[in-house]
């Protein structure tokens, strides 16, 4: 799998009603499903895994939980599935999480990450790897970080997603950590150096496709983007062409606009509706017309005249562009 691209898992982000909308745009870019826990698969909602359709591979299925166990039970599960790889989370900073002894606070203890990587690895035939942040709280960056790398490696775990940042599990929420402590892009740089034959996807504040390039990190397998996917999904429609696949047509916006009202017209839910209504938002960025479009996609009650208007709207751009 080429991992050059790909789109960080967020909690009631990445779904699959956002996952069908990157879709429209990258055939290539890798996806994630939001963080599942191992619990929520085994003992609440059994058909999360079943979340997604096969038009988005390349997906990954990113799990959190702490239990060897119940991770290996839900890895065996998802062999029924056409997930391309399992990834454990390791970053996670979030008080509720770190209170649950997972995500990035599981750092702390690598021989239960290593059980809980091997007992995925024994119950699940394709690739798995971590996310991982560079330390929590008070650890070094260096050695703390070099010997934690080294342990995990040993699972014959080849693939690290790496967010630039420590995790400060005490005191901060969740944002904070996505802000307040610095990105050190250097010590991703000097990970990849230390271990050359490791995969090293990099992660945070990303908003460019040619982020490598710029920042002299091209020794580096990929990048992952976040919240700027989120907000600037188009930021994807060069990825394709960049990867050198061969496709039929560029989406335009009026045509990604367009399939995602058709494919609003096959699901059931209206609340799931709404919730693909307001990760559209970001596609019209820039917009001339964008706070018009965004009023008009929070009027779910009468979406078909919405649509309608919606279309007309980028209908004149191509006129315009013609």
């Amino acid at each position: 799998m080429d991992r050059s691209y790909s789109i960080a898992p967020m909690m009631g982000r990445t779904d699959s009603q956002f996952r069908y909308l990157i879709r429209l745009i990258s055939k290539k870019t890798v996806l994630f499903t939001e963080m599942i826990h191992s619990n929520a698969i085994l003992y609440g909602n059994k058909n999360k895994l079943e979340e997604y359709s096969n038009i988005e591979n390349p997906i990954v299925l990113q799990l959190g939980g702490n239990d060897p166990k119940n991770l290996g039970k839900v890895s065996k599960i998802a062999n029924k599935f056409n997930y391309d790889e399992i990834n454990l989370n390791l970053g996670c900073p979030s008080p509720r999480v770190s209170s649950g002894g997972f995500g990035a606070a599981l750092m702390n203890d690598p021989e239960l990450v290593k059980d809980c990587l091997l007992s995925i690895k024994e119950n699940f035939n394709k690739e798995v790897s971590v996310k991982i942040r560079l330390g929590t709280d008070d650890n070094d960056i260096d050695k703390t970080l070099d010997d934690f790398v080294d342990s995990i490696q040993s699972c014959n775990i080849k693939v690290f997603y790496v967010h630039a940042r420590k995790a400060i599990l005490k005191g901060l929420t969740p944002k904070q950590n996505r802000e307040i402590p610095p990105l050190n892009y250097e010590r991703v740089r000097k990970l990849k150096e230390d271990f050359s034959d490791l995969e090293i996807i990099i992660n945070g504040g990303i908003k460019q496709l040619d982020f490598l390039k710029k920042n002299d990190l091209s020794s580096l397998e990929g990048i992952m983007i976040g919240r700027e996917a989120y907000s600037n999904p188009l930021i994807f429609s060069k990825v394709d062409k960049i990867l050198e696949a061969r496709l039929i047509k560029d989406n335009s916006l009026y045509d990604i606009t367009s399939e995602m009202f058709n494919y609003f017209e096959t699901i059931k839910n209206i609340n799931l509706v709404r919730r693909g209504l307001i990760h559209m938002h970001g596609l019209f960025n820039g917009h001339k017309e964008a706070k018009k479009i965004r009023i008009l996609l929070s009027n779910i009650i009468y979406l078909e005249k919405s649509k309608y208007e919606i279309l007309s709207i980028l209908e004149k751009d191509i006129i315009r562009a013609a």
